[in-house]
């Protein structure tokens, strides 16, 4: 009998986030971590994303409480690895993550930065544990944002990565795995008109 897939870290990108809230190393589960889950998983964390930053505004009733990560870089011999198992394709996989492990190519995770505005002392207050949480969660939805948090960035057009882009050209960011719900207007999928049209 098979188990129910997990929540947050259904994919190895995932995973790897889930650790840092749940270090196996740990002799007992933090009692704060159901408490934390629940927020991410009610839309209680905004993240906001830039590069190895990560900053989370934990929202609980009327208070709220601003979390901020930073991740560690990779090395340049696993972003190396990462480009050869890559090559052209636009988004890591599952099978792409366990490649560069068992090739010693690939350090999981960690965070150089972890603090919140909240009260607590310790670097895995309930803010931080929620920001954690809804990260992965991003990350299983998009899992080349693993990469950019850890500063590897693989251009589209296959160019070398530390080249610059062009100011009207492709960004090198990978296209998003899904598109948000409130991207799209419903009155278009009725109409065939602008919506100039619609609104009138």
């Amino acid at each position: 009998m098979t188990g129910s897939p997990a929540e947050f870290g259904f994919s190895r990108w995932g995973a790897e986030i889930v650790r840092l809230a749940e270090p196996i190393a740990t002799r007992s589960p933090n009692p704060l971590a159901p408490r934390a889950r629940s927020v991410a998983r009610n839309g209680g964390v905004t993240l906001t994303i830039d590069g190895r930053s990560v900053s989370g505004l934990v929202q609980r009733g009327g208070d709220a409480s601003m979390a901020h990560l930073e991740f560690d870089p990779m090395t340049s011999v696993t972003a190396s690895a990462l480009r050869d198992l890559l090559g052209p394709s636009t988004e890591p996989t599952d099978d792409m993550h366990r490649r560069v492990v068992e090739a010693a190519a690939w350090s999981a995770a960690d965070l150089d930065v972890a603090d919140c505005s909240c009260r607590a002392r310790g670097d895995r207050c309930l803010h931080i544990l929620a920001t954690l949480y809804a990260l992965a969660a991003a990350i299983d939805r998009e899992p080349a944002l693993a990469l950019r948090l850890r500063g590897f960035e693989e251009p589209l057009d296959g160019a070398p990565a530390d080249s610059p882009s062009d100011a009207g050209g492709p960004t090198g960011r990978t296209p998003p795995r899904w598109s948000a719900l409130t991207a799209f207007d419903v009155r278009d999928y009725w109409q065939s008109g602008s919506r100039a049209d619609i609104a009138r």
